[in-house]
């Protein structure tokens, strides 16, 4: 059954992006305004083909290495929708601590900032802006569900479907829900925040399905300002190849020229804008830039 459905999804998952990307072209148009650039769109698509690329290259690498690991699992909990509701909720944990490091660790942010780097927020080419390099770091990371006692095959239908979820919440226009969705449930409103250059909302929101994680350990945050989408420092150009390969350009050279391998390290493993000596701009430190500069006004 499983393997099925690890065949089908994907093209179930076409057909949805597809109807959802019509309806919301279909909303702006008749509200008038403008969500897409075609420079940005076809930025967005052409990375987003990079990612499925290296995807197709990596699913026979993850499914050896997932049944390569199955025999030191824990457990076996079989074959059953009981057991694959509980896959679910381990898979969208590992994505949420996932998401975190390749948000906090420089050699993860290198990987994942392609995602981030788009101005728009928009289904048709934002939610397919990614990263080539990420495939390579997500078996790595899911493969405690199969530790645990999740079937490998269960596991990789269990990440298609939070994929897929994850999809229709790059919603720029779509209003809050009920107070009970939004706090059991990413939600469009979540997802902005966490796309957002706005200082408060810098490393918030990195749940997939379930943003009881964010609430649990402390990186939540509501969205109260308009958000402002992008990195803090902006691409301001729209060559796919430039968005896919600056940072990690940008970390060898920072690496290369450190000082000491402690140093060199840091570069890699740190927070993204370390700097030895403390003469970097991490997020933290941005945040108590501005808590400073707002209690001096």
């Amino acid at each position: 059954m499983w393997e099925h459905l690890d065949a089908t999804i994907p093209t179930y998952a076409l057909y949805i992006y597809g109807v959802l990307i019509v309806i919301e072209l279909a909303f702006e148009l008749t509200q008038k305004v403008r969500g897409y650039k075609l420079g940005d769109t076809l930025c967005s698509l052409t990375m987003g083909g990079f990612y499925i690329g290296m995807s197709a290259l990596m699913k026979g690498f993850t499914l050896w290495f997932f049944y390569f690991v199955q025999k030191y699992a824990l457990f076996d909990f079989g074959q059953s929708w009981v057991a694959f509701i509980a896959c679910y909720i381990a898979v969208d944990f590992l994505f949420y601590w996932y998401h975190r490091c390749i948000h906090e660790v420089r050699v993860g942010w290198a990987a994942h900032v392609a995602h981030h780097s788009s101005e728009e927020f928009n289904l048709g080419a934002t939610a397919f802006r990614q990263s080539f390099a990420e495939p390579l770091l997500e078996p790595f990371f899911y493969v405690g569900a199969v530790l645990i006692g999740f079937d490998p095959l269960m596991v990789l239908v269990a990440i298609q479907i939070n994929l897929i979820y994850m999809f229709w919440v790059h919603l720029r226009r779509f209003p809050k829900m009920h107070p009970a969705i939004e706090w059991l449930f990413v939600t469009p409103s979540h997802h902005r925040v966490h796309h957002a250059a706005n200082i408060q909302y810098l490393d918030k929101n990195y749940s997939g399905t379930f943003i009881i994680w964010d609430r649990m350990f402390g990186s939540f945050a509501e969205e109260i300002e308009t958000p402002e989408f992008g990195i803090v420092q902006q691409l301001r150009h729209n060559n796919p190849i430039r968005a896919s390969f600056d940072s990690w350009i940008a970390l060898a050279g920072d690496v290369w020229r450190a000082k000491g391998v402690r140093n060199k390290l840091g570069y890699l493993l740190r927070p993204p804008g370390w700097a030895p000596d403390g003469q970097g701009m991490t997020t933290r430190q941005r945040r108590e830039a501005a808590d400073a500069a707002g209690s001096a006004t």
